[in-house]
């Protein structure tokens, strides 16, 4: 009998122990795939979600028919709980069609510190561009070949004139045309890419760096000629103050080891290239009375809020997030324009995510407040929230405001106003993971609440239960062994 009820206490003991670990939060990464239709001048991507770390591993990303790996970006998010700045990484490994057509991404896995990711890989559908360029080669229009050019360093820029605050693309890269008679080998390019950086790197103005990891050939065509582009340097600026990006001539040694056709050199050769300067103008912004004060880029409204009705005295979970192309890192957090006491609104918890799509810094950044309304009544949120930014393709200012309202009082719903996509869901979860319980106030019944009475914490508890498990094995054990 005694040996019956033994066993069970040790099975109950082990239950306990798995119940304790499948309530342990999900940190599995995430593999997350880009637009499967695109034109052919868009990359496609591939990326790594790795929740809750502050390490960036090395990750190996698969080869895919038919395209060609242009680069590794890699970017973080921070969401910040109870005061502690909780950090996740994102890599994304973009990629290049060759030609339009349709491609098959067969199912693959990523190994991320040990632990193995799959992905189900999906058909990519590359399409011809408008213009009916649909060679493998993309084509270089803005890059001037120097006369008798075969070889030459090419500074350039993505725009020739921006506003203050809107983004501009900087790009180094070497161009060898096909039919260059040398071989040419690229030395001590990292300690020389250190000093040609601080020399084009503009002061007082905001850096998005892409990472190059690889220096591989892409094929260009520049005025009918076909070249191999070497891109060694890419970043993203947005200028702080109106004052021109000036960069200077830039110089780039290679060794030219032997001809393509004929007898090799007795010794390589030792060759420089230099890049023609570069301007890039700044004009000042329109007059306006927070002009400097406020975001420049091209942006929309997304929006959820927890639930349509609620009631008063009780909070609700409203996430206003922006998205769109300019400077995600850096956006603020809308204007709160009519701080009445009817409603009490928290300070947001702030997360953002950017990644770069060819020459753009692009991305989300959300604020989740919590909202208390104190009387019944319909809420416009719109009278409480406001973001202003410029649009510098419509050359004007412009003001974002909710378009969700507030029902206080009357029956609960715990629905969501909006159907949210299986990517915006997903990251709302995981916010959810980290937000304080919702559906009441977080001051509502403090006066009527009996401090004699603790709240149960469900880990001391397994724990004090596993330590009198513990006890009573080890006293049945003893009974056992005097039984003998």
């Amino acid at each position: 009998m005694f040996l019956e009820i033994f066993r069970k206490f040790l099975v109950l003991y082990f239950y306990a122990i798995i119940a304790s670990f499948a309530q342990a939060p999900d940190n599995s990464p995430v593999i997350e795939l880009g637009q499967s239709d695109f034109l052919i001048e868009r990359p496609f991507t591939i990326s790594i979600i790795i929740p809750n770390s502050e390490t960036r591993p090395t990750i190996t990303f698969p080869d895919i028919p038919g395209f060609t790996k242009k680069g590794i970006v890699t970017s973080a998010t921070q969401t910040e709980v109870n005061e502690k700045t909780i950090i996740s990484q994102v890599i994304t490994q973009s990629y290049q069609a060759q030609a339009p057509g349709s491609f098959r991404l067969s199912p693959f896995s990523i190994t991320v510190d040990g632990e193995v990711v799959y992905s189900e890989g999906t058909t990519l559908v590359v399409r011809s561009s408008p213009s009916g360029s649909a060679s493998g080669a993309i084509v270089q229009n803005r890059t001037d070949v120097p006369l008798g050019g075969a070889a030459f360093l090419s500074l350039q820029a993505s725009k020739a004139i921006i506003y203050t605050g809107e983004s501009v693309a900087i790009t180094l890269s070497f161009f060898i045309a096909d039919n260059y008679p040398y071989v040419l080998n690229f030395t001590a390019l990292d300690k020389q890419l250190q000093g040609i950086v601080k020399k084009i790197r503009p002061t007082n103005a905001w850096e998005e760096s892409l990472n190059i990891n690889e220096l591989k050939p892409t094929p260009v065509v520049i005025s009918g000629k076909k070249f191999r582009e070497y891109r060694i340097y890419q970043s993203v600026f947005f200028p702080l103050a109106n004052q021109p990006l000036r960069l200077p001539a830039v110089s780039l040694q290679l060794n030219r080891s032997r001809p393509i056709i004929g007898p090799p050199s007795a010794q390589p050769e030792k060759i420089v290239f230099t890049s023609k300067p570069l301007t890039v103008t700044v004009k000042p912004l329109p007059a306006h009375a927070l002009r400097g004060r406020i975001p420049v880029g091209s942006f929309r409204l997304e929006e959820r809020l927890e639930r349509s009705r609620v009631g008063a005295g009780q909070s609700v979970r409203y996430t206003f997030t922006i998205a769109g192309e300019g400077n995600i890192a850096a956006l603020p957090a809308p204007s709160i324009t009519n701080e009445e006491t009817t409603m009490n609104i928290f300070p947001p918890e702030e997360r953002h995510i950017l990644s770069h799509i060819g020459n753009q810094v692009v991305g989300r950044k959300s604020f989740t407040y919590f909202v208390v309304p104190q009387q019944n009544g319909r809420i416009s949120l719109a009278d409480r929230f406001q973001w202003i930014y410029f649009d510098p393709h419509q050359a004007r200012y412009d003001t974002i405001r909710p378009r969700l309202q507030l029902q206080v009082g009357g029956k609960h719903e715990p629905k969501t106003d909006k159907a949210l996509s299986p990517t915006e869901a997903a990251d709302i979860n995981k916010e959810s993971s980290f937000a304080s319980p919702v559906g009441r106030s977080l001051y509502a019944g403090l006066e009527s609440t009996d401090s004699t009475q603790q709240p149960i914490n469900v880990s001391t508890l397994i724990r004090s239960i596993a330590n009198v498990l513990i006890v009573v094995m080890l006293l049945g054990m003893i009974f056992v062994f005097i039984k003998k």
